[in-house]
């Protein structure tokens, strides 16, 4: 499970959990969504890392919506009283632990509180990204994790190559970040000769398999126009088509925007 901090929600696992319940809005009940979330969880609901984690999400969730679940609760009480997963946070961070005891004390209180009434789930609306291929953008860093790591107010580029459909419809855009970092902005006519980075996988996973592809592309997930950072965003213009890299992994590394600066700072750090 990838986890970034100690709170209920910095975690993918968790994410998903709370994404999936979107599916109410196509009309999918609480039932079936815990069923299938159950089932594909099953392989960890012995971890003492990933099973407190998936049913705290889950009830907490499912509280959060009016409509908590008499086994979920039940479940995620259990671990609550048996500590969850706060005995691995003390043994592998124990600053972040502190953080960790206060959300499970609190999930546990609200958990035996009375939930709100039921919330009246609205038809879905697909999002569909407006941007053409070839548009250019600059995204400035302004989080604290871009304070901590030298990355705050700098520039970095990226362009987008195409677009794919991702659960359950929304049309979200697939782009190549380039290999440059400014502390000013630059226009689109300084990127024609940048090379684009790799995303996800470090270089120490290319020099232990030399026949591995890279992999360039990185998917921007998001749900709605409100998610995307338009005050962190410069549109620089158009280049037209892209020239794809050359042999590159056909595949993408798909990116959150709520988390999107941490993993790029990472990213960058380890590229650049």
């Amino acid at each position: 499970m990838g986890a970034w901090g100690a709170k209920l929600y910095e975690n993918d696992d968790a994410l998903d959990v709370k994404d999936r319940f979107d599916e109410l809005r196509k009309g999918k009940t609480v039932e079936e969504i815990t069923k299938e979330l159950i089932d594909e969880y099953s392989c960890v609901m012995d971890d003492v890392y990933c099973a407190p984690a998936f049913w705290f999400a889950l009830a907490d969730t499912q509280w959060n919506l009016g409509r908590l679940l008499p086994e979920v609760k039940e479940q995620a009480l259990a671990w609550l009283d048996k500590g969850g997963d706060l005995a691995v946070w003390q043994e592998e961070n124990p600053t972040l632990a502190v953080t960790r005891e206060k959300v499970l004390r609190e999930l546990h209180q609200k958990l035996n509180s009375p939930q709100p009434p039921e919330k009246k789930i609205s038809h879905h609306r697909l999002y569909k990204c407006e941007w053409k291929i070839g548009d250019v953008f600059a995204y400035q860093f302004n989080s604290q994790y871009a304070k901590e790591n030298n990355f705050y107010q700098k520039y970095i580029y990226f362009v987008k190559v195409q677009e794919v459909s991702w659960y359950p419809g929304h049309i979200v855009p697939v782009v190549y970040f380039y290999k440059k970092v400014d502390d000013v902005l630059s226009d689109i006519t300084s990127l024609s000769n940048i090379d684009f980075i790799p995303q996800f996988y470090k270089p120490i996973a290319y020099e232990n398999n030399p026949r591995m592809k890279k992999q360039y592309l990185l998917t921007l997930l998001n749900t709605s126009s409100r998610v995307i950072p338009k005050n962190q965003l410069t549109f620089l213009g158009n280049i037209g088509n892209v020239k794809r890299v050359d042999n590159e992994d056909s595949n993408s590394y798909n990116a959150n925007w709520k988390r999107f600066e941490t993993y790029m700072i990472d990213n960058l750090k380890a590229w650049l």
